[in-house]
């Protein structure tokens, strides 16, 4: 059982990993700490991004989607992290945490566990509900949404999970978003077809 003081602790220890890795274990700390009150947090943004990329894409911030985000405030603030506009960060870790909502956009049934060498798990939202949110982000915004970096670590996501992607779920769901469009030429590169 995490507590605040493993907590205050780890922010002085996890500055000298890796930002990777130093988020990672800090989320999952935190992970822990609220699973003790009965709340489950939810990595969703960059650094979902991060865990399906492998590490190609780089974040700088932890997104949580938790219920409870008063509970993150008292403790966040407890552990020394100043607030801004829409994140804490903690000076000394160089680690900020951004709760932007405390429903999932996506399925709670697609939500990926990891355990980490730590002995603590992080609870990830699904590929396919990522993918999405990255199209979705840009489809309506820009002229030319397919040429946008979000557009491409999208497809990145796509091609290194392709194996285990649920392709009728991501396909539902983007005909919901109205971004099948969008997707549709990654099924089937040579030759586009309506999915």
């Amino acid at each position: 059982m995490t507590t605040v003081n493993d907590l205050k602790e780890a922010l002085k220890t996890l500055g000298d990993k890796p930002k990777f890795e130093r988020q990672l274990e800090f989320a999952s700390l935190i992970t822990d700490y609220f699973k003790n009150k009965g709340i489950t947090p939810i990595v969703v943004g960059g650094l979902s991004v991060e865990i399906y990329t492998r590490n190609d894409y780089h974040t700088h911030d932890i997104d949580f989607v938790s219920e409870r985000w008063d509970l993150f405030d008292e403790l966040l603030t407890e552990l020394g992290f100043q607030r801004t506009q829409r994140a804490w960060y903690h000076l000394e870790s160089e680690i900020a945490i951004e709760v932007p909502s405390n429903k999932l956009e996506g399925s709670l049934d697609r939500v990926y566990e990891i355990s980490l060498p730590n002995g603590k798990k992080l609870y990830v939202i699904g590929v396919e509900d990522i993918i999405i949110h990255r199209i979705e982000g840009i489809a309506f915004t820009l002229k030319y949404p397919e040429e946008d970096e979000d557009y491409e670590w999208a497809y990145r996501m796509f091609l290194i999970h392709k194996d285990d992607i649920d392709k009728d779920y991501l396909i539902q769901q983007a005909k919901q978003v109205n971004i099948a469009s969008f997707i549709e030429p990654w099924f089937n590169p040579k030759e586009s077809t309506d999915i």
